[in-house]
């Protein structure tokens, strides 16, 4: 008796296919070339596209094939089963299994009736078996499970073979090093690059929500660090080896052409630009980034100042382990070109008080620079991380010259001087205006905007007069 899973099961089964099913018609050309004694007809099959050329001849339907090619090595002789191997299942013998089990012919007669009622039965209980009764007594299964295993197996042996050429493009692993070596290492005096905000061979990150003024402050930066300037009027500048790379990927070259412009910058041969907007990115493959590396050496670039994240990163922004990789491999890509510091724009939400995403960005960088706005239009700035901490104070922007400076300012301060401004300005340009007209000129509660007013006419600088209907009227002193 023949076993279920064996090669004699799937040579008879084998048998119940018809070689016009098994030759397509659309692919060989028949002819009846002979007949046997018994009746039995000899066809010819034969295959020609032009470039290769193969006949075969058949005689009847329970005969192998004979192969009509003298080059031909091995056996002349070819089973249905391994015909079905060969031009139906691209010879894998997985999928010869599934297509003789799935093509079994079920015949009318009360033996075939019975022996599917006992098979429903049997797949019915099938699911309670082991599998390893189920693998050696159901031939589907075990295709589908010897299938399985085979991709499994692929997967997990490229998965091997990837990483030892990861671990081989790395190069070899930092070693430990004693306290003893430590202590007495020649480190670099100077510890800031911007005396506390950044570091030495640090990285910070720039956080704001979209167009709060991120690439405004960065120009500003650009500035100090090519000129030596201090930072924001405030925070002096310790000249940095090397030159300074920006890679502008928000604005147009004309917008950047005017912007950077506009800073007046003396020293233009330290500072080089990648404008990247609707351009490729150049951290988008292994081939990419190892140019990228070449050309910042040969730059000699020391600084660099991205602009943004979320225009080189191409994950998902709030995925911490896909965040992470990808920071993993821009230290790992600016390390190897020889970048000592990284300034890097990200968005921030609506409120400006926390990096917008997964939380690997805000765990990343050495600090974390933070510019954010009030309902007045008010720029604030702040700055936290190690060895860093800068309150948060106002920043003022001098239109002309794109110039940011820090004052240090509370928002609270900052907000009741800039409306107290804005109404006086007001009731000059609108002398007898109304409460309710002045009120709409500036944003806040209103209780905020009656003292406002209230201050103003304490400071002697507005005066009120009756007008219609008892109404109040201000105008200026």
């Amino acid at each position: 008796m023949k076993s279920i899973t064996s090669n004699g099961f799937y040579e008879e089964y084998a048998k119940g296919f018809l070689w016009s099913e098994i030759f397509i018609s659309d692919s060989f050309s028949t002819k009846v070339v002979d007949s046997l004694d018994d009746g039995i007809s000899v066809v010819e099959w034969t295959y020609d596209d032009g470039e290769l050329k193969l006949t075969m001849q058949t005689f009847g339907e329970d005969d192998p094939a004979l192969i009509c090619d003298f080059s031909h090595k091995g056996s002349m002789m070819l089973t249905k089963l391994e015909a079905l191997k060969k031009f139906r299942c691209n010879s894998s013998w997985t999928y010869t299994k599934q297509l003789i089990v799935e093509g079994v012919s079920n015949g009318e007669n009360t033996l075939d009736k019975v022996s599917r009622k006992l098979w429903g039965s049997y797949l019915q209980s099938s699911s309670e078996m082991s599998p390893e009764v189920r693998y050696y007594s159901d031939p589907l299964f075990q295709a589908v499970v010897d299938a399985e295993l085979g991709s499994i197996s692929s997967r997990e042996l490229a998965k091997i073979k990837y990483n030892e050429m990861e671990f081989a493009l790395e190069g070899e692993p930092t070693p430990a090093i004693s306290l003893t070596d430590l202590l007495s290492q020649n480190i670099q005096i100077t510890k800031w690059a911007i005396e506390g905000l950044l570091i030495m061979f640090g990285k910070v990150f720039l956080a704001a929500k979209a167009k709060s003024g991120k690439t405004t402050m960065s120009m500003s930066l650009l500035k100090s660090l090519a000129d030596g300037e201090d930072f924001l009027g405030k925070f002096k500048v310790n000249r940095v080896e090397g030159r300074i790379g920006y890679m502008n990927l928000e604005l147009t070259e004309h917008q950047m052409q005017e912007w950077v412009g506009r800073q007046v910058i003396k020293n233009h041969d330290r500072i080089h630009f990648w404008n990247l907007r609707g351009k490729v990115n150049p951290f988008r493959s292994a081939n990419s980034r190892n140019h990228l590396i070449e050309e910042i050496k040969s730059l000699g670039i020391k600084t660099l100042i991205i602009d943004t994240f979320s225009k080189i990163f191409p994950g998902e922004a709030n995925n911490n382990s896909e965040v992470n990789r990808f920071l993993a491999m821009l230290d790992v890509t600016l390390d190897k070109a020889g970048v000592e510091q990284l300034i890097m724009l990200v968005h921030a939400g609506n409120d400006g008080s926390k990096i917008r995403g997964a939380t690997a960005l805000t765990d990343h960088p050495d600090g974390i620079w933070y510019l954010a706005s009030d309902e007045e239009g008010n720029r604030f700035f702040h700055a936290i991380g190690r060895d860093i901490s800068i309150p948060e104070g106002q920043l003022i922007y001098e239109p002309e010259t794109s110039e940011l400076t820090y004052t240090g300012s509370s928002k609270k301060l900052a907000k009741g001087v800039s409306a107290k401004d804005k109404v006086l300005t007001f009731i000059k340009e609108n002398k007898g205006a109304t409460a309710s007209v002045i009120d709409d000129s500036i944003g806040g509660t209103k209780g905020f905007k009656i003292k406002i007013r209230k201050q103003l006419i304490k400071d002697g600088l507005v005066e009120v007069k009756k007008g219609p209907r008892n109404s109040d009227l201000y105008f200026p002193l």
